[in-house]
């Protein structure tokens, strides 16, 4: 069994700035990751960039182009695609001017379109990792379908992924043994954690702990940089790692990108646990509500907990701002 490391400071940090990293900032930050040992780094998401060269979001992949002129050849250099944006985006040939990860993310009422683009993508010559977003949605039967399909399509990587931080360990174990025993041995597990319940760290050495043949990859952030509650920190995976597995990362070049970038951003924009994120992760709805009704002052927990109790079922996994003004408009006449 291998186990790595895949950081989405870059990515997954960016819901924290709008994806306001600069290239020069960027290449820092993939620099030091690089010298403390991991070898695969998300460079971004792909998404809608007025703002090329200062942003870590892609509208077209030649903007991601200045991130990899320092590229290593040991290393791998993903970004994020959506599934409900994937058509917005032209896909060239993988080259050595393009990332060679891909990695597609999805939610269940999303598979059939995922199942197509990801062929697609593998035909264009790229590595491409599948993130079940919400993978608690799945009940048994349409997880074993899902993992089914997934042999068939044989992409490099399947993920487990907390999107809303709602997992404990006891439910790690369960989803992740369900897919260990049918999932194809070449394929990677990989998973995805975020910490509204303060349990992303104890998950992540759980899911460690329970794959004996599959390599296995984790996601981590810089200081947990990410949307909500954050993610787990790549340093804390590194030392348990080193600690436990035998591995030899060297987390003090991460001290000092945090240091000299990280550190910054989280005085201006914090994130990490609250309870409002663990408000959310009760009711299992997309941290992007949180987000909202904080920014529009909603500062009160007693009324971000009826806001949050006033969104209709079928919107609670995706941002409707439409809805959520309308319980905004609601909430205060109430007052």
């Amino acid at each position: 069994m291998k186990i790595d490391i895949l950081d989405c400071t870059l990515r997954d940090g960016g819901y924290v700035n709008n994806w306001e990293f600069d290239n020069s900032t960027a290449l820092d930050v993939i620099d030091g990751l690089y010298e403390s040992g991991v070898r695969w780094i998300e460079l971004g998401i792909m998404g809608k960039n007025p703002n090329v060269g200062k942003q870590t979001k892609f509208s077209e992949f030649n903007q991601i182009l200045p991130l990899l002129k320092c590229r290593k050849k040991d290393c791998h250099y993903a970004v994020m695609l959506t599934t409900s944006l994937a058509d917005e985006f032209t896909y060239p040939m993988c080259s050595s001017n393009t990332p060679d990860v891909i990695r597609v993310a999805y939610f269940k009422n999303e598979l059939s379109k995922t199942y197509d683009i990801v062929k697609k993508l593998k035909n264009l010559g790229y590595t491409v990792f599948m993130q079940a977003m919400a993978t608690f949605m799945y009940d048994s039967k349409e997880l074993e379908e899902m993992i089914r399909n997934v042999n068939e399509i044989h992409p490099e990587g399947f993920y487990v992924v907390d999107s809303f931080g709602t997992m404990y360990p006891h439910d790690v174990i369960k989803i992740c043994n369900e897919i260990l025993c049918r999932l194809d041995k070449n394929i990677i597990l990989g998973f995805h954690a975020h910490n509204n319940i303060q349990m992303a760290f104890s998950n992540v050495q759980e899911f460690i702990r329970l794959s004996k043949e599959h390599d296995i990859m984790i996601d981590g952030s810089i200081f947990g940089m990410g949307r909500g509650a954050g993610n787990v920190p790549i340093e804390l995976i590194m030392n348990y790692l080193n600690k436990n597995y035998s591995q030899k990362y060297n987390f003090s070049t991460i001290l000092d990108v945090f240091q000299r970038h990280i550190s910054k951003i989280y005085e201006e924009k914090k994130w990490g646990y609250s309870m409002q994120y663990f408000l959310s992760s009760i009711y299992f709805i997309n941290s992007s509500w949180g987000w909202f009704f904080i920014n529009r002052g909603v500062d009160d927990l007693i009324l971000l907990d009826k806001a949050y109790n006033m969104i209709p079922l079928e919107w609670k996994y995706t941002l409707n701002v439409s809805i959520g003004e309308k319980i905004l408009e609601s909430l205060l006449g109430e007052e």
